[in-house]
């Protein structure tokens, strides 16, 4: 663990130094559709893997530098064992857009914390004491999460931007999976900049 928080520390290095001295403030809104990988220890125990997984964010750059918010979660339940199960992921990053390759190719690094929920419905209804029904019970985990993602804008202001994630899970006991990673592609808008 000590070896990746030095990683991190000399990747935000590398990004600060080679930031370009001035940029224009934009915010840029995405939707996207993922596929997720996780790794599985134990067979007998269901995968949180597979499926597909939409994703919606939102990124507010000043200049090079800029902070992002993003959640993905599984569109169908998986099934396993009569239980639906769903997890959904949550991200808060600092975005780094270290160079621009061209106007219209940018990449980005993102580093930043999140959480893993995973719901498994059951089809029984339980009410609380203040009549919250809910047919679902829920575990949620604290993330580190690191990503990469290459804005390439198909016109000024719309862009299509390949990504990948990774999530560092705390405390996953119940499916054996400390780690989780997640590949997409979603459409954009940038609001503002030039």
């Amino acid at each position: 663990m000590q070896r990746f928080q030095w990683f991190l520390i000399a990747l935000a290095a590398v990004c600060l130094a080679g930031m370009p001295v001035a940029q224009a403030q934009s915010i840029d809104a995405f939707a996207g559709l993922n596929a997720l990988t996780a790794s599985q220890a134990v067979q007998n125990i269901p995968r949180l893997g597979g499926g597909l997984f939409p994703s919606a964010g939102l990124s507010l750059f000043l200049g090079p530098v800029g902070i992002g918010a993003e959640a993905a979660f599984r569109a169908p339940q998986s099934n396993s064992q009569a239980t639906g199960l769903r997890p959904v992921y949550y991200d808060v990053n600092l975005i780094f857009d270290p160079i621009h390759i061209s106007r219209s190719i940018v990449p980005e690094l993102m580093l930043g914390v999140g959480a893993e929920s995973i719901k498994a419905y059951s089809g029984l209804t339980q009410c609380g004491s203040l009549a919250a029904c809910n047919n679902y019970a829920s575990a949620n985990h604290l993330t580190g999460h690191a990503g990469l993602a290459v804005k390439v804008y198909l016109t000024e202001h719309i862009f299509l931007q390949p990504e990948a994630h990774f999530y560092f899970i705390r405390h996953n006991t119940a499916f054996q999976a400390t780690n989780a990673q997640r590949f997409g592609i979603s459409l954009g808008y940038t609001f503002g900049g030039s």
